[in-house]
């Protein structure tokens, strides 16, 4: 794993030059399937954000709407030209197959646990076109998804900036343990939620 460090680096240059311009295209290109180094411009930006460089709320906005319209995009070209792409194999074979494991065993709930996984998140908004995923599902689960996403990329580093290192290795090597932890918190808060608005309604 490349150090915090080299990450800021290399890509602390582009947001000075490009500023909310490359964060918003890095992450929206990311949800079309095309590999981008959106999520660590958004731990940088965000760091960035903390020394007063750059705006927090800002980089939220930006990185929310390109992250989300970014994945619709992947999702209607995956329904619309998912054939395309598996008939001229753009999508591999060994990556399709992984994605439509990924979504039938977690289902809406994958949009979220994938947003923590390299290798699958890029294709999963394709995924989901391709897998004819109902279009009201799939906006639940990545709005779900870019909310966590964004909590733990982009508020968390602006706040715990002088322990990031630390942060950042032990999620690069627990990567499975991280998602999960996040994923079950999710569920249980969802739950939460349903079960007391189901109250209100039944007048209890």
């Amino acid at each position: 794993m490349a150090s915090l460090e080299h990450i800021i680096t290399e890509l602390t240059p582009l947001l000075q030059q490009y500023g909310y311009w490359i964060l918003a295209i890095a992450i929206a290109v990311e949800g079309i399937g095309i590999p981008a180094p959106g999520q660590s411009l958004l731990v940088v930006a965000s760091l960035l954000a903390a020394s007063g460089k750059m705006s927090l709320s800002s980089i939220l906005l930006v990185a929310g709407l390109s992250g989300f319209i970014g994945n619709c995009c992947g999702f209607w070209i995956g329904r619309k030209f998912g054939h395309v792409l598996v008939n001229k194999q753009w999508i591999k074979p060994r990556t399709l197959g992984k994605l439509h494991a990924f979504i039938e065993r977690y289902g809406t709930f994958g949009l979220l646990i994938s947003r923590f996984i390299e290798g699958i998140k890029q294709f999963m908004a394709l995924g989901c076109g391709i897998a004819q995923m109902p279009v009201k599902h799939f906006l639940f689960g990545n709005l779900l998804a870019i909310s966590v996403w964004l909590m733990v990329f982009g508020v968390a580093p602006a706040y715990l900036h002088d322990e990031m290192e630390h942060i950042l290795a032990f999620y690069h090597n627990y990567q499975a343990l991280c998602w999960a932890v996040v994923s079950a918190v999710v569920v249980v808060l969802l739950a939460l939620i349903l079960r007391s608005l189901k109250k209100r309604r039944l007048g209890l």
